[in-house]
């Protein structure tokens, strides 16, 4: 690895890209040096930041006004969730980038044992292709989807207007249906399209990007643990003096360490992230009876988007999980310490291995571990099994009719 490779180099032109939108808002970022970072309460980033936090704010206060008007159900409530989850992990990203310097040293401090030898010869990981990967992969993807539910949104709008014979411009009954909550706010002004859809955009990018960035993390903790257990399976079956099993376990503390910061830090993005992802699945779930071989363009945007949120958390947890892959692994390694070898320090370090769990978690609720995939598959079939059986599908099915 070169000398210069730290998670802060290999994820700071990713986390600059999510400042256009209004998160982590902290200055220098893309700094060869950590030492520059910093947080400014009036900096133009943070500025920019809170304009665009006011922003997203009024507009939910604009549609807390029309489910008073129009009352809540279900679909309105899923409405009410989005803005709230989304303004949420805007106020999160704040509290993280008031820290945000202070965590970037203390992982940089860590990362200075990892970048010198031995470790810098166990180093295949290659941190920065694989956040480039995940992060091109999720947010192309979500870019799609966006893209899809725009044209789910004009086929509809469009119908409504050739159906009703409405006397208004194409670009105003879309706005009227993407928008109804601001349409009798703030009245259709073509020029004020752009800044509407930028904002949209805002509230939109944080769904997807929360899971980029917990997968972001879990790449950066994942890359030291795998240089870890590489070192160790280098001497397998091999008897090693006490200094080098000292060296390790001090090492694997450093790690663990810098993972409780993490997981403290960012624990309630997690929460909020997961806790999203299972509800927005849900919801489609439930959406699932009245989609079904009704129109194309529906079935499209609404099939996508309910893989892609699948995928992507699946996605999310077997990455972030992949720091409790490397721990179990190094949990193995040390099983085949030759018994002439096993001194005190190999003991120790077996029992702190085996005692305490390393992973990220949301809140101490849950832990990202492989288990988890299964505990949200099986909650997800329960929903569904349940709902098949008191929702009678021939009377639920999609409006076509607007007039």
């Amino acid at each position: 690895m070169p000398q210069g490779e730290t998670f802060y180099r290999a994820a700071s032109q990713v986390l600059f890209i999510s400042q256009i939108y209004g998160l982590l808002p902290v200055s220098n970022i893309r700094s060869p040096d950590v030492r520059n970072i910093k947080f400014r309460w009036l900096s133009p980033r943070a500025i920019y930041s809170a304009i665009i936090l006011i922003l997203n704010f009024c507009e939910f206060a604009a549609v807390i006004r029309y489910i008073s008007v129009v009352g809540i159900n279900f679909h309105t409530s899923s409405s009410l969730a989005l803005y709230v989850v989304c303004l949420l992990e805007h106020v999160f990203f704040w509290r993280l980038a008031i820290n945000w310097r202070s965590i970037m040293k203390h992982w940089y401090q860590v990362e200075q044992l990892f970048l010198s030898i031995p470790y810098r010869f166990y180093d295949e990981y290659n941190m920065k292709r694989r956040i480039n990967i995940v992060v091109g992969l999720i947010m192309s993807s979500a870019l799609v989807e966006h893209c899809l539910l725009l044209g789910n949104s004009f086929n509809l709008s469009n119908l409504e207007r050739t159906q009703c014979k409405i006397n208004s411009s194409y670009l105003e009954i879309i706005y009227k249906w993407e928008r109804p909550h601001l349409y009798h706010v703030l009245p259709y002004n073509i020029w004020m399209m752009p800044f509407v859809e930028f904002i949209n955009e805002t509230i939109a990018y944080p769904r997807s990007f929360t899971d980029c960035f917990l997968m972001i993390i879990g790449i950066g903790l994942a890359a030291r643990f795998h240089q870890l257990h590489r070192r160790i399976a280098a001497v397998h079956k091999k008897v090693m003096p006490a200094i080098f099993w000292t060296e390790v376990r001090q090492h694997y503390l450093a790690l663990k360490r810098l993972v409780r910061l993490l997981d403290g830090a960012i624990a309630p993005l997690v929460l909020l992230a997961f806790g999203n992802n299972m509800s927005f699945i849900c919801f489609q779930l439930f959406n699932s009876f009245k989609n079904i071989g009704v129109d194309a363009i529906v079935m499209i945007a609404f099939w996508y988007s309910l893989i892609f949120a699948v995928i992507r958390t699946t996605m999310t947890i077997f990455v972030t999980a992949s720091i409790n892959d490397y721990e179990l692994k190094i949990i193995t390694a040390l099983r085949d310490v030759p018994s002439k070898a096993w001194t005190t320090e190999v003991q120790r370090f077996s029992e702190q291995l085996g005692n305490d769990m390393t992973a990220l978690s949301g809140n101490g609720f849950f832990y990202l571990t492989r288990q988890l995939v299964l505990a949200m598959g099986t909650t997800i079939i329960t929903y569904e099994l349940m709902i098949s059986d008191v929702i009678n599908q021939a009377t639920i099915r999609q409006r076509t009719v607007y007039c």
